[in-house]
């Protein structure tokens, strides 16, 4: 009985590390997508939940043999369901939390640009691993501008300070992919020179790390 229940474990394990990079992408494209779930759950509590998975995942998915990182995803974790249940009416001013979030994403996304560039072999984890990473950029990104709306009222125009999450992921992604459909802009300097950053951010992302990752892939297959 022992054997089994330690061999199912160890099958979960292995399951689990295998996929992680599909369950960011899964938690990543939820919390994007959450308004749809509005029918059947409270949108802010499927941004919740969203945000909690992602917290875990991004962080094993940085490869390293310390448990320090974990530890520090589970307090974040914990401390935005404290928020979230306890000082929901509090969530469009400038919060421990958020703040705790933009550091933690930050070096999350360090590490994992690092450890792109680093790779030896390009497959379809890497490949997978490297659009997640786009794509935290982007959620990386809707945080910063709305705490700066919080903060500074008006900063964007269009996006009332009180307004969820979900208006400045799409604010943000319009922005990485320098798309621009000019319904919502930056309206105070702050957010402007934020927005800049975030634009040529991510096209540096594309034609860098991305061209980087392709390079070596071709290589490898040239090689063969």
């Amino acid at each position: 009985m022992q054997k089994l229940i330690k061999s199912t474990k160890t099958r979960i394990h292995k399951f689990v590390l295998h996929n992680l990079n599909l369950f960011l992408l899964i938690s990543i494209m939820g919390l994007t997508f959450s308004p749809v779930f509005s029918k059947w759950i409270a949108e802010k509590f499927a941004q919740q939940i969203f945000f909690t998975i992602m917290f875990l995942t991004s962080v094993v998915a940085v490869k390293t043999e310390h448990n320090r990182l974990l530890y520090v995803a589970i307090f974040i974790s914990a401390l935005s369901w404290v928020n979230f249940l306890f000082n929901n009416n509090l969530s469009h001013k400038l919060s421990i939390n958020y703040l705790a979030f933009i550091i933690y994403f930050a070096y999350i996304l360090a590490r994992l640009i690092i450890q792109l560039i680093r790779v030896k072999e390009v497959n379809a984890n890497v490949i997978m691993e490297a659009i997640n990473v786009y794509l935290l950029i982007g959620i990386l990104g809707a945080i910063v501008l709305y705490m700066t709306n919080a903060y500074i009222p008006g900063s964007i125009e269009a996006i009332p300070a009180k307004n969820g999450i979900h208006e400045y992921i799409y604010f943000s992604f319009v922005t990485l992919t320098t798309l621009g459909y000019g319904d919502i802009s930056p309206s105070l300097p702050l957010a402007k020179s934020i927005v800049i950053f975030l634009a040529i951010f991510g096209q540096f992302y594309i034609a860098i790390i991305m061209a980087f990752l392709v390079s070596k892939f071709l290589n490898k297959k040239n090689k063969q």
